[in-house]
């Protein structure tokens, strides 16, 4: 689950051993890695235009976060060539 919130990001020293929050800045809260590898698989599929199988995506989504990036990048690459 990804949610978005608009909070503290950034925070300035002021003294010593003072801190104070500079201004709000968008971020997400992530509470599970299964819903980032599905938001980067969605991603992919919106830059390439291609809509995987729900079975390919729930397979990509037991990999290791570092891995499925990898195999995306290489399966982008592939559809690059065979466009040429």
């Amino acid at each position: 689950m990804i949610e978005h919130h608009q909070g503290y990001t950034a925070i300035k020293r002021y003294g010593r051993n003072s801190f104070r929050p500079v201004g709000k800045h968008p971020f997400k809260m992530i509470y599970n890695a299964r819903a980032v590898k599905y938001d980067l698989i969605q991603q992919f599929e919106s830059s390439t235009g291609i809509i995987l199988p729900s079975g390919v995506k729930s397979n990509l989504c037991t990999q290791v976060s570092p891995v499925l990036g990898k195999e995306l990048a290489v399966i982008k690459l592939q559809i690059k060539e065979n466009k040429k």
